[in-house]
């Protein structure tokens, strides 16, 4: 699909899906067909890359000119507000007049951009513009994913450490097993967002320096802005990480030790009962000759043995603190 914009009265608005059209300053490309990409090509005079192309990960096939134009390509995420977080790629063929975008997903800074340009509309709509402003949604969409992890983690964190109190040992192994995948989909999330961030840490000031000669009187400054939120957010994504990783060990610890529980209840159990299993293993034997099969009392005393074993066993294990 192609949705063009221009500039009208220092507004960004939508014309009319004829392609060339004189006005546009923007042409985005979602999941186009090959006879889309073959119309804008002829309208801008630069070869579109493919999908696969676009899935590259080397920085060449990333960040290169072609024909006065500037290709570039970095990761997004989508698919947050859905609970299916998901990487994508979008391209960005920055030229003087105009900016193309080409993605095969649906992020919401592309969603929302029309309406953010609405409220804070620039003064003179052109491409870099266009431009600096989609990394400036991007950048704040990853800066508020950050935050939600941030404080999903800080959720987990008083769970497991504050608010946690005396529970059943498999309703606390379920509970933790829960935590578990929960901190694996944060960490998912922010694997996402570690290589977006990585990629627009290389994208911005590529196109801030060959593009230099052309670009807005206020653009490199606001790019260089730019540069100076990603590094800020890059190190906040690096310390949830490290968090991330000390709350799944320490979830895995709690269920060692939940776990570890059970195993020790049961290992007292067995050895509670092994003297008495072994006085009854004992006077269970088929010998011919057991003076003590001949006594009257033979039988009450055997029990009361079991029992004094038993009993004496659990005392001596409580008097070592293990019980």
């Amino acid at each position: 699909m192609i949705t063009l914009y221009g500039a009208r009265d220092g507004a960004l608005v939508r014309l009319a899906e004829t392609i060339p059209h004189p006005d546009a300053v923007w042409i985005d490309l979602c999941d186009p067909t090959a006879e889309e990409e073959d119309a804008v090509e002829r309208m801008i005079g630069v070869e579109v890359p493919t999908r696969q192309e676009m899935a590259e990960i080397e920085e060449s096939s990333r960040l290169y000119r072609e024909d006065g134009a500037l290709v570039v390509t970095a990761t997004m995420m989508e698919g947050v507000g859905e609970g299916r977080p998901s990487r994508t790629q979008a391209t960005f063929v920055l030229s003087e007049r105009h900016l193309v975008t080409v993605r095969y997903g649906d992020p919401l800074p592309f969603r929302a951009f029309e309406a953010k340009w609405a409220r804070q509309p620039e003064a003179r709509p052109s491409s870099d513009l266009v431009f600096v402003a989609l990394i400036d949604a991007i950048v704040e969409r990853a800066a508020d994913v950050l935050e939600y992890v941030a404080a999903d983690l800080n959720a987990v964190s008083m769970h497991l450490f504050v608010e946690s109190g005396p529970r059943k040992a498999k309703e606390a192994e379920t509970d933790l097993q829960e935590i578990l995948m929960r901190l694996g989909r944060r960490n998912m999330m922010v694997s996402i967002l570690r290589e977006s961030l990585l990629s627009l840490t290389r994208l911005v000031p590529f196109v801030r320096q060959n593009a230099e000669e052309w670009l807005s009187q206020e653009a490199p400054a606001r790019l260089k802005q730019l540069e100076r939120d990603l590094r800020s957010l890059s190190a906040y994504e690096g310390q949830l990480s490290a968090e991330i990783v000390y709350l799944q060990e320490a979830t895995l610890g709690l269920i060692n030790l939940a776990q570890n529980r059970v195993i020790k209840v049961l290992s007292i159990a067995a050895v509670l009962f092994l003297p008495p299993t072994l006085v009854g293993t004992i006077y269970g034997m088929n010998f011919a000759y057991m003076p003590e099969l001949d006594w009257p009392y033979a039988y009450p005393v055997a029990l009361a043995a079991m029992v004094v074993s038993g009993v004496a066993s659990f005392y001596w294990f409580k008097s070592k603190g293990w019980l």
